[in-house]
């Protein structure tokens, strides 16, 4: 998943679609991106971590608690809990 800057987004005050708790225990906030609006995919950010990520998906309907499509921070990078073999 693509990285964002995430002083900048918050900065923009984006609009929160939902948040869940993931695989390892990191609470991942969704948003809408401030300027594009939803023409662009769902934002995963990582509070915790500063970290903001572009998921590649356009709505949370795969982001439950146990997905594995579920966005996951680890070793510097964001990417789907599958992916990281979780």
């Amino acid at each position: 998943m693509k990285t964002l800057n995430y002083e900048k987004l918050i900065a923009l005050n984006p609009t929160e679609y939902d948040r869940v708790t993931n695989q390892l225990g990191q609470e991942v906030v969704f948003y809408e991106h401030p300027i594009v609006g939803d023409d662009l995919p769902v934002i995963a950010v990582f509070h915790e971590q500063k970290v903001a990520a572009i998921t590649g998906f356009y709505d949370t309907g795969d982001f439950y608690e146990g997905s594995e499509y579920l966005p996951v921070y680890m070793h510097g990078k964001v990417d789907c809990a599958y992916n990281f073999g979780i």
